[in-house]
């Protein structure tokens, strides 16, 4: 009934700790127990003893106040009202029965001790305090009960208060109150358990959010970590691109590849670099040669060229693919340091690729393991490389053509000179030819007429 539901839960409510609700909801109980009690032995009461119905009325209103108390929040103070209530008032009520001289009602003793215990029922034991002083009092009012009876006493017939009519009863509410109080203790024990089940089950509920969170985090976390491990990688190749495009400027000349492998070196922090540039012969036929070689703060001036695919350089010409070696074997190359003599641990050999040709090749030894990253790194650069050899190729085929067509252009320009030359010195012939023919002509012209005059005469 949501009526009754309401007076159990007076001051269970929102106690300031949470075992109090249960053992405030058994005083409710309790004191709804006794106000029923006070209605009943006040009926008894008015028949048998009218006098004692006073005492019973004291029990029905206090029982009422009690829940008034917890309704108001003072739980602690109820549960002691409670305790000196229904001791006082059926020790009262046992010393008003029994006259002087008389022995105790063994089924109201009966009742006053199981009155005595119910404190470790509506007090929890973690309230010592309150459970202490209730226990004290309700003990000492049931010890002291034959000295009250002599100190209260009322003339009236005992004997009935003796009979089944009476003392059955009372027995019955004494056995039902301890049963009834082991059923609440039971029902609160289980409540208890079942709130600590459900705060198990929440927990291990959080648990398992706060792990399937903490892996999420985590998750996050290292996906963070490898973004930011990714984004410096990105970082590092970019600023290893741009530290070492500044030397792809301009033409190249002497210094450019002993500047590009010790850049690469000093950034890489290998062992050994070294960079290999394709070549022609005057045959057209095609070489790879070792244009610097750069070790441990040493540039080493060798004079090497390998023919296509001959040894690891001569193949990775041909395959036009990277070749990264871990086990590099000991007659491959040896690295001098102030140490001794070893081997690297690894060698990549990355081919300078332009629009499918292959302009040169770098050579990296080191006595470590390259990363990822700094693969790629070559890989970009090999191509920035590759393109800027390609174009300085270009360019000083292009200055070459230019200077043999400017060669060319003057010896032509030359050759018309001369010829111009000729040419008026043809002219200048040919026009004194030609006086000279119209000499010769006006001379045969003037002999002819001469001729022809000395015939006349002689006719």
């Amino acid at each position: 009934m949501p009526v009754v539901d309401k007076i159990f839960n007076l001051g269970a409510e929102n106690p300031d700790e949470d075992y109090k609700a249960g053992v405030v909801r058994i005083s409710n109980i309790i004191a709804l127990i006794f106000f029923l009690a006070g209605i009943i032995y006040g009926g008894i009461s008015a028949f048998l003893a009218p006098h004692l119905v006073n005492i019973c009325l004291i029990l029905l209103f206090g029982s009422l106040f009690i829940l008034f108390l917890n309704f108001l929040g003072f739980t602690d103070i109820s549960r002691l009202a409670l305790t000196f209530l229904i001791s006082l008032d059926v020790a009262v009520y046992h010393a008003y029965i029994v006259q002087p001289g008389e022995p105790l009602i063994i089924s109201i003793y009966v009742g006053q001790f199981v009155v005595a215990i119910l404190p470790f029922v509506y007090i929890d034991l973690r309230e010592k305090a309150l459970l202490i002083v209730s226990l004290i009092f309700s003990f000492a009012v049931f010890l002291a009960q034959p000295w009250t009876n002599d100190l209260l006493n009322v003339e009236m017939d005992s004997g009935i208060f003796r009979q089944g009519l009476f003392t059955v009863p009372t027995y019955i509410f004494s056995i039902g109150a301890v049963i009834y109080s082991m059923y609440l203790l039971q029902s609160k024990n289980i409540r208890a358990q079942q709130r600590v089940n459900l705060l198990l089950q929440d927990l291990r509920t959080k648990n398992t959010e706060m792990e399937k969170q903490q892996k999420d985090l985590m998750k996050t976390l290292e996906e963070n970590k490898l973004a930011h491990d990714e984004e410096e990688k990105r970082n590092w190749i970019a600023k290893g691109l741009s530290e070492i495009g500044q030397y792809l400027r301009g033409d190249i000349n002497e210094e450019f590849y002993k500047n590009l492998v010790s850049a690469l070196v000093d950034y890489l922090k290998v062992s050994q670099a070294g960079v290999y540039v394709v070549e022609e012969d005057d045959d057209a036929s095609k070489y790879i040669e070792l244009k610097s070689c750069y070790a441990f703060d040493r540039h080493k001036y060798l004079q090497k060229k390998i023919e296509p695919g001959h040894g690891l350089v001569g193949q990775c010409y041909l395959e036009k693919e990277r070749i990264y070696i871990r086990e590099v074997p000991e007659s491959y190359i040896k690295i001098t340091s102030g140490l001794g003599d070893a081997p690297p641990r690894t060698i990549l050999i990355v081919p300078l690729v332009h629009e499918n040709i292959v302009e040169g090749i770098i050579e990296i030894a080191s006595f470590r393991e390259l990363e990822g990253h700094e693969i790629d790194f070559m890989e970009k650069l090999a191509g920035s490389l590759a393109s800027y050899i390609a174009t300085n190729r270009i360019n000083l085929k292009t200055r070459v053509l230019l200077e043999q067509y400017q060669v060319q252009s003057e010896e032509l320009k030359a050759q018309e000179e001369e010829m111009r030359q000729n040419m008026e010195e043809m002219q200048a012939t040919q026009e004194e030819i030609h006086r000279k023919e119209q000499e010769y002509q006006q001379r045969i012209e003037a002999l002819e007429k001469k001729l022809a005059e000395i015939k006349a005469q002689d006719s």
